[in-house]
């Protein structure tokens, strides 16, 4: 059967280069590139179940108008033409009443290509519309390094193999960085000493014999305290410090704060293991800190980036080959987006926080009110933080919602118009992913069911129908592509022609790493030294921490019954000990609470847990799941999600 190349368009570091078969007419099977030195011909379990999804008889294939309540998900199907007519009038008059402004969009990762993710902003700021902060995911983990590293890249995945000393820092390798576990087991077999550092015992603990379980939103502390025993120990590298650092000494001075034994009743852990751990640190050859993004996720997860990057900084571990972090490298640069994004075409208009929508929707912190959402590779309704805030938002009358999606999701269901969105087989577009520097250009290699239409074929619709003059909108999305690598400086002409060709192009961080800073150097006490502080809490109990789950990513992939079957039932795990003392039992159904909303669902105690802590796995279809115990509270840099610094009780359902 023919075999045609892809890419991976889901919310994941690893971006994987695809092979996808096909009968001529339909995907008959999904498999790895071997192409691409990172996939190496193997793919995950939720891509290769994707034609499974894909001509699933519960895809949506025509736009469809609302009959029943909202929230019913009762609708009529209508054509294409008669669809942006009444999205076209409705925001016409909606405009005329209260500006342009009163028109939100929402969209975030369901896809990550650089035409069909983008190529909304360009629209709704032609539009005028509210400008979406899109800060959903661990943008306090990318401001906080950003405030130390500048735009500096760090290692390549590979570069992992050669570390003698591989921290796992709030990494679930298992679900988020799949391609990373055969890495480490290399490392572990020339001999690397692997531990995990974590909340609770996520699947990756299968990788490590040491595993060191925390007290959530106190990772900064733990940093601070490690940086502490190397100064008080002299294992800091002073030459390194003198010569690509700045703050170093302000930093220091302060650090006498951050004692182990000051730091315990923070952390949770003896002193002499942190004394332990930061000796292990600061003598290794190559230490790797892999870094995850979920210790982020709370009040203070910017600041506990800054304190975390400090660690590679003060033992010089990027003069040491395969030495630093892995785990923040991205590779937007390697193409300028604002081609599509157009943010010449933004004006002062409102802007939304991502993950206040909730607030939002019922007028808080807007001076327009929102009378339109328009949600489009995303389910808010079920990703989104103050889930019933959110669905109280949705279910206003007098909200005229649009969502562009593939099936009748959480949020779909309130909508007042849905259309038909393809899967990445059926569009073209420009992948750049976040987990390494890789690039690859894909056509569509499977014919799109029904009147199903990209985000860029509809946006096309929507400007002509609003009046929007401008010629980007009437361009294709293979010329924006072609644009985009063609302008690349990054890459050469080689690399551009593979990539025009469809190949998957990866290039490696350079060694030294350069320090892409205003003046060079690391800044660690910029605009003050690095310094811990309490998260949010509450008053219940029991800390509540959102990880991801193996089987499938955010909402996506919750389509499959395949997958949902192997994912199991909703579930959250104790500490052994927090369930003996409430009289609980593997597999009870336990009621999680807190003043926002609750979640009623199934006790696990298969993995170690921290003390007082609890931990939810996945996002699941319904009301009353994780996110409607979240608050819409924003970390301290980068206005992003604290998902993970709640509060619930814990009782018998």
């Amino acid at each position: 059967m023919p075999t045609f190349r892809s890419a991976c368009p889901y919310d994941c570091p690893e971006g994987c280069s695809l092979l996808v078969e096909t009968d001529g007419t339909q995907v008959t099977a999904i498999t790895g590139d071997p192409a691409n030195p990172l996939t190496q011909g193997w793919v995950c379990g939720k891509m290769r179940r994707l034609p499974e999804a894909i001509y699933s008889p519960n895809r949506i294939l025509t736009p469809l108008r609302r009959t029943g309540p909202k929230g019913a998900g009762v609708f009529e199907a209508i054509s294409w033409e008669t669809a942006v007519e009444e999205i076209a009038a409705r925001w016409k008059a909606l405009i005329a009443r209260y500006g342009a402004e009163t028109i939100l969009p929402y969209s975030y990762a369901g896809t990550m290509g650089a035409v069909q993710r983008n190529c909304g902003e360009g629209f709704f700021h032609a539009l005028g519309a509210s400008r979406l902060v899109r800060t959903l995911c661990s943008s306090g983990k990318s401001a906080g390094w950003e405030s130390v590293m500048g735009s500096s890249c760090d290692l390549s995945p590979w570069d992992v193999a050669h570390s003698d000393l591989i921290l796992l820092w709030s990494a679930n390798l298992s679900a988020t960085r799949a391609h990373l576990v055969p890495v480490v087991r290399q490392a572990k077999e020339r001999g690397a000493r692997v531990i995990l550092l974590d909340v609770y015992e996520n699947p990756s603990a299968s990788l490590t014999r040491e595993r060191i379980l925390l007290q959530p939103g106190s990772d900064g502390a733990l940093a601070l305290s490690m940086l502490q025993v190397l100064e008080q120990e002299g294992l800091t590298d002073q030459a390194y410090l003198s010569s690509h650092v700045s703050g170093w000494e302000e930093l220091r001075a302060g650090l006498n704060r951050w004692t182990p034994e000051a730091t315990q009743a923070i952390t949770g852990l003896e002193p002499e293991r942190v004394r332990e751990l930061a000796r292990a640190y600061g003598k290794a050859q190559a230490p790797c800190i892999v870094l995850g993004s979920g210790f982020s996720r709370y009040g203070n997860g910017g600041e506990a980036t800054r304190a975390i990057a400090a660690l590679p900084a003060a033992v010089g571990a990027w003069a040491k080959r395969d030495g630093g972090t892995y785990g923040v490298c991205s590779s937007p640069n390697l193409v300028d987006k604002s081609l599509v994004k157009l943010p010449h075409l933004a004006g002062d208009t409102q802007q939304v926080n991502i993950n206040q929508l909730g607030p939002a929707l019922a007028g808080e912190g807007v001076t327009t009110p929102i009378h339109s959402l328009y949600v489009y590779h995303s389910n808010p309704a079920a990703v989104t933080s103050d889930q019933n805030a959110i669905l109280r938002g949705l279910a206003r009358e007098e909200l005229f919602t649009v969502v562009h999606e593939r099936y009748l999701t959480d949020t779909a269901r309130y909508a007042d118009l849905i259309l038909p969105a393809p899967y990445m087989v059926e569009e073209c577009d420009l992948y750049t992913p976040y987990g390494y520097r890789q690039i690859q250009y894909v056509e569509p290699v499977a014919a799109p069911p029904g009147e199903v239409k990209s985000n860029w074929e509809v946006f096309s619709l929507l400007a002509r129908a609003m009046g929007l003059e401008q010629p980007h909108f009437s361009r294709t999305p293979q010329a924006l592509c072609r644009e985009m690598v063609e302008g690349s400086t990054v890459l050469t002409p080689a690399e551009k022609a593979k990539v025009l060709a469809g190949e998957p192009v990866v290039l490696d961080t350079p060694f030294p790493l350069p320090i892409e800073t205003a003046d060079g150097k690391i800044h660690l006490s910029d605009p003050a030294p690095i310094t811990w502080y309490p998260p949010h809490g509450g008053p219940e109990p029991f800390r509540l921490v959102c990880a991801p789950a193996i089987h499938t990513l955010n909402s996506s992939f919750n389509e499959s019954a395949t997958l949902g079957r192997l994912r199991g039932t909703m579930a959250v795990r104790m500490n052994e000990g927090d369930a003996a003392r409430l009289g609980l039992g593997q597999g009870d159904r336990v009621r999680c609470s807190n003043e926002l909303g609750e979640m009623t669902c199934t006790l696990a105690l298969d993995r170690a847990v921290a003390p007082g802590t609890v931990v939810a796995e996945g996002v699941y279809p319904g009301k009353n799941t994780v996110n409607a115990l979240t608050h819409a509270r924003l970390s301290d840099l980068g206005e992003a999600t604290t998902m993970n610094d709640n509060t619930v009780q814990i009782t018998r359902a």
